[in-house]
């Protein structure tokens, strides 16, 4: 494998242009570069920012060992070797330290020699992720995959059992029509037909969670919206509980099925009142975001997009449970059928756009739902 040579103190870094340069400072994970001696000739921003240290103190300063651990000194160094002998290493965790006696940390490393035109080994360069980055990201695609996997059973579960609700519920009507309100399986009929519409209703949940509800998307002013479905809640949230409307100081649309989006937030609100069995606060709040969710566990595309925040100073979600909440007919309330946040999942979805979710026990939750923005300028 060759490489172009590393850029040294002959070559300043300013010379691979002012977009690489920003790319290669402002990435979302630490990077660095090394000569043949182990002297840092090339670091970002991103890994000064995490250890602590002014580029100054670093580059053509210190070796990479200097920035581990000492029991991570002889994995570096065998992991040098390695990248020597075979071009590259990955799945490396080493104790990471920052400058000024601060606290170590787990990183995990994907390194690359570097040779020159004739095969001779100048050095090598590497990334370094943080491990509670890594574990997010893994935590996220294998809850993505799953609900994924949910999704196709649901479509397929929903379509099948509406059919025979349809049935059930023409025979039961029949049977209503024929016979006479005294004869005794009247009753009977009117609760079978009672439990086969209650049924219905959860069917158009799993249809609503597996994306394959009909919408009709239309520019919607989220601020106004927002306003307005807050002020209708406010008349019925339960006693003791405040709910804030925080709107965005700029206008902000989006393309959206108004219906399905009033769903969503009359879910998020409702959920979040039900966390808080003592009172508490609710604010609903929009946003414009510009370019400001690369790196994050959302994975949004590049470009503008609009962020509609419910947050509750209840009770929290349990960390070993936050994955499984947008799961269907999963609750941990005996009030409820387990759908509303999977209805909530599948609409976002349908939409294009991306959940986010944290929580602390015992602080509270935030609900953030990314949406892609209309360009106001074509309204």
């Amino acid at each position: 494998m060759t490489l172009p040579p590393l850029p040294g103190p002959d070559h300043p870094k300013e010379e691979l242009g002012q977009r690489s340069l920003a790319l290669f400072d402002n990435a979302p994970v630490g990077l660095w570069e090394v000569n043949v001696t182990g002297i840092i000739i090339s670091v970002n921003h991103t890994l000064l920012d995490w250890l602590g240290y002014a580029r100054a103190e670093v580059v053509n300063r210190q070796k990479l060992e200097t920035l581990v651990s000492p029991e991570s000194a002889a994995t570096l160094q065998e992991l040098a070797e390695r990248c020597r002998r075979v071009g590259q290493a990955t799945g490396i965790t080493l104790m990471w330290r920052g400058g000024h006696e601060r606290q170590t940390w787990p990183g995990e490393v994907i390194a690359t020699a570097v040779y020159d035109a004739q095969g001779q080994w100048l050095g090598w360069r590497g990334s370094v992720q943080m491990a509670s980055q890594v574990t997010g990201e893994r935590d996220r695609l294998l809850q993505e995959r799953t609900l994924e996997a949910v999704e196709r059973l649901a479509s397929g579960v929903a379509h099948k059992f509406n059919n025979l609700l349809q049935v059930i519920q023409g025979y039961a009507e029949l049977g209503l029509i024929t016979l006479e309100s005294s004869h005794p399986v009247h009753s009977n009929l009117a609760r079978i037909k009672e439990a086969a519409q209650r049924a219905a209703a959860l069917v158009q949940g799993l249809v609503a969670f597996s994306r394959h509800q009909t919408l009709r998307r239309r520019p919607l002013e989220l601020n106004t919206f927002a306003t307005q479905v807050g002020s209708r809640l406010k008349r019925i949230v339960p006693a003791g509980i405040e709910l804030r409307v925080t709107p965005s100081a700029q206008p902000i649309r989006v393309l959206a099925d108004t219906s399905s989006i009033e769903q969503v937030l009359i879910h998020l609100v409702m959920n979040a009142c039900e966390a808080m069995p003592h009172g508490g606060i609710v604010v609903l709040e929009t946003q414009l975001v510009r370019d400001a969710l690369q790196g994050r566990a959302t994975e949004l595309p590049p470009g503008t997009h609009v962020c509609i925040s419910v947050s509750d100073t209840g009770v929290g979600i349990a960390p070993e449970v936050v994955g499984q909440i947008f799961e269907p007919f999963f609750t941990t309330k005996d009030t409820t059928n387990g759908l509303g946040l999977a209805v909530v999942w599948g609409v976002v979805k349908q939409h294009d756009g991306r959940v986010e979710v944290t929580s602390q026990p015992g602080r509270g939750t935030t609900f953030r739902i990314y949406l892609p923005a209309e360009d106001l300028a074509t309204a």
